[in-house]
């Protein structure tokens, strides 16, 4: 697994932009700054293994970044539709922290069965 630092950053920094800019649809209500925070992690957890990271196998490469492209396009709908249509804490929180945890699941058991 190789990450390229330059990709690195402007992928984090693209997520911060993103994470902005749900945060200012969302601005005025109740949880809006946990609305930016929260997706400012799920963007840049998508991210990453989409844009910056590279691993020796390309089908492993390839799978990986289709799989978190699949999570970034869940994610901008999620959190734009959340900020956009009024916060339920609860809800917001359940619903994006599984997407996350299934995304986060998907990534290890791609990443540890090729490896062998």
């Amino acid at each position: 697994m190789k990450a390229n630092i330059f990709l690195s950053c402007i992928s984090v920094l693209l997520a911060l932009l993103l994470a902005y800019w749900t945060f200012s649809i969302a601005k005025g209500q109740e949880n809006d700054i946990v609305c930016g925070v929260c997706s400012g992690v799920c963007f840049v957890a998508t991210l990453l293994p989409m844009l910056a990271i590279r691993y020796d196998s390309g089908r492993q490469t390839t799978n990986l970044r289709v799989l978190s492209m699949l999570f970034f396009v869940v994610f901008l709908i999620s959190h734009f539709c959340f900020a956009s249509l009024g916060i339920r804490m609860p809800y917001y929180v359940i619903v994006n922290g599984l997407v996350l945890l299934i995304f986060i699941a998907f990534l290890y058991t791609i990443s540890k069965n090729n490896e062998t």
